[in-house]
């Protein structure tokens, strides 16, 4: 069962705290670009394709808002479980948190606490990637990741429009447009625009890089640490490994986050690969 808490919605840390509050003042200033500014340009008049694109960008939002809320107020941490007093095989204990964490749980001085199937620290969202935000966090990387594209499709002829056609400038004003700004390439409003773009571009070359590496590592069973260490344990069949991560209903949590997926383990045993080989001998 999910552990959410209101209260860790403020990251720890200033610099998390700065990257949430830069990614959720974005999404909402893009929002407002692509509404007030772009789709004016490209459907002077009202029309039905102009609505489903205000229904199709809201849903958007409404998915990476909810996904990254989410993926920051599930608890992933040891403390939401009761531990055993007496060290179990293959468990390790943590002097800091002083208390026996079980196997892929690794304490985060960050976030200052052990998390079980941690992941990694998110800066974006401010806390550890753990066993019970894992779907969140994908989820957030996935929206971005589509929107940032979309976002690209809809401003990138008229952002070019402005700045008079592509060329070496105009990219670098779009990729760097402060450096764009400085060297005149762009004005007030231009540089607005090109920040938006260059923005967009950067999050869809980042955020689909991230969502394929982290699909990958699903994959195969395994978290950013075991990939480095070359632990293979945990590989149990490629849709095992997603409904360990998605939950039962793997094949629906990318409609809302609201959907209820429970997932398989509670972060305290975990189904390993000798085992499913055992099993298929049992039979």
């Amino acid at each position: 069962m999910e552990k959410r808490k209101w209260k860790n919605i403020f990251p720890r840390r200033k610099t998390d705290r700065l990257a949430v509050l830069f990614v959720m003042t974005e999404l909402f200033v893009e929002v407002y670009f692509e509404l007030f500014i772009i789709l004016p340009q490209v459907y002077p008049t009202p029309s039905l394709a102009m609505y489903l694109h205000v229904c199709f960008g809201f849903y958007l939002l409404f998915n990476t808002l909810g996904n990254m809320i989410l993926a920051i107020i599930v608890d992933s941490s040891t403390g939401a479980e009761i531990l055993p007093a007496v060290l179990q095989p293959e468990w390790r204990y943590c002097p800091t948190c002083m208390q026996n964490s079980p196997p892929r749980a690794v304490h985060c001085f960050m976030c200052e606490k052990c998390v079980l199937k941690r992941e990694h620290h998110c800066i974006f969202i401010g806390k550890c990637v753990g066993i019970r935000n894992h779907r969140y966090y994908m989820m957030t990387v996935f929206y971005l990741a589509v929107g940032s594209l979309y976002a690209n499709f809809m401003n990138i002829d008229y952002a070019l429009n402005l700045l008079g056609g592509f060329s070496l400038k105009t990219g670098l004003a779009m990729i760097a447009p402060i450096l764009g700004w400085i060297f005149g390439v762009t004005e007030s409003m231009s540089f607005f625009i090109s920040f938006q773009c260059g923005t967009c571009i950067l999050s869809c070359l980042m955020f689909f890089t991230l969502l394929v590496f982290h699909t990958w590592l699903i994959y195969r069973g395994q978290v950013t640490y075991e990939w480095r260490h070359g632990i293979k344990d945990y590989d149990v069949g490629w849709k095992q490994n997603f409904i360990q991560v998605f939950g039962k209903r793997w094949y629906l949590v990318w409609l809302f986050p609201t959907i209820s997926s429970p997932l398989p383990c509670n972060g305290i045993k975990y189904m390993k690969k000798n085992d499913k080989i055992e099993n298929v001998k049992d039979m």
